[in-house]
């Protein structure tokens, strides 16, 4: 149990003269100096310091010993204050996820935190839903249990099996055919590819496209394209200081750009993006009021049919809100799918055994490379689900506290009592990693998922419960799409280049994304000329 607070105010009944001569007028007759002869200016400052040292030291005690949490067991120092999170998350840059492990290694309680409508309802917390420049705007920061499913059901409808299923051979395939073309010219021109990139344009174009009329067509360019990867690796990164420092996006966000441009270069690329969202979205919401408002193509526009949905007021179709709402289909869409296709890549070839077997299933079920199948049929391939499966506990999804709050009921673990009104947390890290449900976790051991009673209770890249990721169905659908074609057309040439596990592929910290060592150039391979 990390992230708890109580926040309680303090301040003077009286007026403020009242307050003023209680306090001082004896020590100034003391002294023989007249109330009149000390200027406003420096009593006020002297109350200012008092109420802060009287303020810091009633919440010390409060909250070590007073407050209805104060008796749940951890470190002093991380219920005293948020500065410890500060340390841990900014100053030695994303490590207090694996830091809670030190705290409260032997709390297992992640079904009991993350559950359905029918444990009762659950909120966010607005504290850490700041982390991203934009507090209760779309469903995922959404912080009322009610208002989030409100919020949610327009977005159901698009990541259902069922329409995912009919999405992959319209747009997931094409575009990775597409991948595969580009692919080819690398082949052909003998140069490495940097296949962090590569899959983000994959994830990219088939996230913007279903979002919006028009999508991104990244890989019709002919290099991969990094710079939205980085505008979103750049949002994603100042996460903890917008988290500490509510007050700093807003503040970045009325500078000119100018401004931005050249004191803060990574948010500059978070605003051009964010602008070019807005951009889409208000041309959507222009078309509405014309004549002849209707779709553009032939595939599903996820911002138009929120604008349409029935299912909310107009109060929550403002360009300004559903912008919010692309800002986490984009974003989420892109970052997830792209690191899970980096790490499974990675892992595939740095094992042989697991390439060679991978390749040889995918030749029995797939003899012909030009003839892909459709998604149900991929799902038949058993090695390939074991292999996206291992990818998926490996690379976590995402490495952060997901707080939840339980605002009409207390949560019980043991002889622990954790009152209603609480922010709580636990993270896939503490899953994923745990060595008694996953043995020897640092492994890549797709027998894992194998054996008659695979552990799919406790793989949860997703989260669990209400808040559960709505795009679950597409992020796997991306996976199999794109490693099954990838694989089988150049499985046998493809190895890794100038990669290293520690230094590329593992997680070393925390920015809500699972992301290497800061001196990672990324996923590269070289695929060879066939012979």
């Amino acid at each position: 149990m990390d992230d708890y607070y109580i926040n309680h105010t303090l301040g003077p009944k009286h007026g403020i003269s009242e307050y003023l001569s209680a306090i001082f007028w004896p020590d100034m007759s003391e002294i023989g100096l007249p109330l009149s002869d000390v200027s406003i200016t420096t009593l006020l400052a002297i109350v200012i310091i008092c109420s802060c040292v009287v303020y810091t030291i009633y919440g010390a005690i409060w909250r070590i010993y007073l407050s209805p949490i104060a008796h749940i067991p951890g470190p002093r120092f991380a219920a005293l204050t948020f500065w410890n999170e500060f340390y841990y998350d900014i100053i030695l840059g994303g490590k207090y996820t694996w830091k809670l492990l030190d705290y409260h290694q032997r709390y297992e309680f992640y079904e009991e935190l993350y559950v359905g409508s029918s444990r009762g309802r659950t909120d966010k917390w607005y504290w850490s839903m700041r982390m991203f420049g934009q507090s209760n705007v779309s469903a995922f920061d959404t912080l009322d249990h009610d208002k989030h499913r409100q919020r949610r059901e327009p977005w159901n409808p698009y990541f259902s099996k069922q329409s995912v299923s009919r999405l992959q051979p319209l747009l997931i395939q094409a575009v990775v055919d597409k991948l595969c073309t580009r692919l080819a010219e690398y082949q052909a021109a003998g140069r490495p590819a940097v296949m962090t990139h590569a899959f983000a344009c994959v994830t990219t174009d088939i996230i913007s496209e279903y979002s919006f009329p028009e999508g991104y067509n990244l890989l019709d360019q002919p290099l991969f394209d990094h710079d939205h990867y980085d505008a979103w690796m750049a949002l994603s990164k100042f996460s903890h200081l917008l988290k500490q420092f509510g007050w700093l996006y807003p503040l970045l966000d009325r500078m000119p750009m100018w401004v931005t441009r050249y004191t803060s270069p990574e948010m500059y690329l978070v605003l051009c993006t964010q602008e070019v969202l807005l951009k889409q979205t208000l041309a959507i919401s222009e078309k509405r009021e014309t004549s002849d408002y209707k779709e553009t193509t032939s595939r599903p526009s996820m911002m138009q049919a929120f604008m349409d949905s029935p299912s909310l007021p107009e109060s929550e179709k403002t360009p300004q809100r559903i912008k919010g709402e692309a800002q986490i289909a984009i974003g989420a869409g892109t970052l997830t799918t792209t690191h899970a296709l980096k790490a499974a890549t990675y892992h595939i070839l740095a094992n042989p055994d697991v390439k060679e077997r991978l390749i040889q299933e995918l030749e029995q079920y797939i003899p012909d490379a030009d003839s892909p199948p459709n998604l149900r049929y991929l799902e038949q391939i058993p090695y390939l689900q074991a292999v996206m499966y291992e990818t998926l506990r490996i690379f976590y999804g995402n490495s952060h506290r997901l707080q939840r709050i339980f605002p009409d009921r207390p949560l019980q673990y043991k002889d622990i009592t954790v009152p209603p009104g609480t922010p709580i947390s636990m993270s896939t890290v503490h899953v994923h990693d745990n060595d008694r449900i996953f043995p020897d976790p640092y492994k890549f051991d797709t027998s894992r998922w194998e054996g008659p009673s695979p552990p799919f209770r406790y793989l949860v890249p997703w989260g669990k419960g209400t808040r559960m990721c709505v795009g679950m169905e597409l992020a796997k659908a991306e996976i199999l799409t794109t490693l099954a074609n990838m694989f089988r057309r150049f499985g046998r040439e493809m190895e890794l280049y100038q990669t290293v596990r520690e230094r590329d592929i593992d997680t070393i910290y925390d920015v809500f994304n699972p992301l290497p060592s800061r001196d990672s150039n990324g996923l590269m391979v070289m695929i060879k000329r066939k012979v």
